[in-house]
């Protein structure tokens, strides 16, 4: 695996944990309003870092692709 994989599976990763975090604070019952508010702008947040860094590995995997075709 590349760097550039790897970095980006580490980029998805970390947006999951971050989804669970914050899930885990909107379904607190004892959260107030702001803290309900922190936890979605950080779901939204982790939604864009994961979107991103799928369409960075996604990139990576065509531009490998294209080198080995220009290689073979």
């Amino acid at each position: 695996m590349n760097s550039v994989s790897s970095t980006s599976l580490a980029a998805m990763t970390a947006a999951q944990a971050q989804v669970a975090q914050a899930a885990r604070a909107v379904a607190n019952p004892r959260a107030d309003e702001t803290g309900v508010i922190e936890a979605m702008v950080a779901i939204k947040q982790a939604e864009a870092t994961h979107s991103a860094a799928a369409a960075i590995a996604r990139t990576a995997a065509e531009m490998e692709d294209r080198v080995l075709d220009i290689l073979a």
